[in-house]
């Protein structure tokens, strides 16, 4: 399967100890479809501490929403089967695995709310190893950040426009942090 970014653009950008690959499991109760299930095998997940992929060798650790949130407030059904990726902004980020699309989630008075961030997993990963490539950029070179911040995300919204649809998304939150100086 081809997809918008590598195996080898993510490790360029987060290292061979910033990626976490999850095992293709061909059962069929392991909820993912094919793609998804390929990507995290071959291309892999970044990890860092800016996104810290919810990913452990524990058997104990689960990735399962429900288990993920049950002490923090309700899970709506919509949610319950749904897989925790990790932790962007200080905001969970997880896959519904019938959809294939990832969503920003956040504590509510009773009940945990959620929007779409991201159309598919292949999205997110994509968005992450683009903004992860522009924080090495501006290490080196720190001018004309607000123009390098808005071509990102015009390049991301052009793949995938739900990442900044809504004026409170993470990513929104992050690219303005960036343009302040506070990354």
């Amino acid at each position: 399967m081809k997809f918008a970014v590598t195996a080898d653009d993510v490790r360029s950008v987060f290292g061979l100890t910033g990626v976490v690959h999850f095992p293709h499991y061909d059962a069929p109760h392991n909820g993912l479809s094919d793609r998804t299930a390929h990507l995290l095998s071959a291309v892999g997940l970044p990890d860092t501490v800016w996104f810290m992929s919810k990913a452990s060798l524990r058997t104990d650790d689960t990735v399962n929403l429900i288990s993920w949130y049950g002490s923090r407030g309700a899970v709506p059904s919509a949610c319950r089967h749904w897989l925790v990726l990790g932790l962007f902004a200080e905001t969970t980020l997880a896959l519904d695995p019938d959809e294939r699309a990832v969503y920003a989630l956040a504590d509510g008075e009773e009940e945990i709310s959620y929007s779409p961030i991201h159309r598919d997993v292949e999205s997110l990963v994509y968005a992450l190893t683009k903004f992860g490539a522009l924080l090495q950029e501006l290490e080196s070179d720190g001018e004309e950040v607000g123009e390098r911040v808005d071509a990102l995300r015009g390049e991301i919204t052009e793949f995938d426009p739900l990442p900044f649809a809504d004026e409170e998304s993470p990513w929104n939150l992050v690219f303005e942090e960036v343009i302040d100086g506070i990354w």
